[in-house]
């Protein structure tokens, strides 16, 4: 299975017709119903139900249709992450506040950056939590 393999099923899935997702991807039908059918092969089940009017994703499809997605998203996501990278940018910067302090407070440390980056003592029971993405309370501004 291969990043193709996905792509071609993502389109059959979506457009519920090979016809359709052959012309959406600029393929010949042979090509795409015989790609289906590998991928199938290869997973040892059925992801399409073909009928006369066109195909309905099996459950095993549908299922393989959400990860399917998600797999070419994480993709697209490392390639930007690496571009980003490449072209000198850094990770996010997360910040949470407490209840108490207001937009002016945080617009007083945007102000003054270096403030944001000063040493954090490691035993922070809060920045541990931030840093796991585990503050449920904390929302994007």
């Amino acid at each position: 299975m291969n990043l193709r393999h996905l792509r071609c099923f993502i389109a059959v899935a979506e457009e519920l017709h090979f016809g359709r997702a052959a012309r959406r991807l600029h393929v010949e039908h042979s090509p795409l119903s015989r790609t289906i059918r590998q991928l199938e092969a290869g997973l040892g089940v059925m992801l399409l139900e073909r009928t006369p009017r066109g195909v309905r994703l099996t459950p095993a499809g549908q299922v393989f249709l959400e990860e399917a997605r998600r797999v070419l998203l994480t993709l697209e996501q490392a390639q930007t992450k690496a571009r980003a990278v490449a072209a000198g940018h850094r990770d996010t910067l997360r910040i949470a506040l407490a209840g108490g302090v207001g937009r002016t407070r945080l617009s007083a440390l945007l102000a003054s950056p270096d403030a944001l980056f000063q040493e954090t003592p490691p035993d922070n029971p809060y920045l541990r939590l931030l840093h796991e993405d585990f503050l449920p309370s904390a929302n994007p501004l």
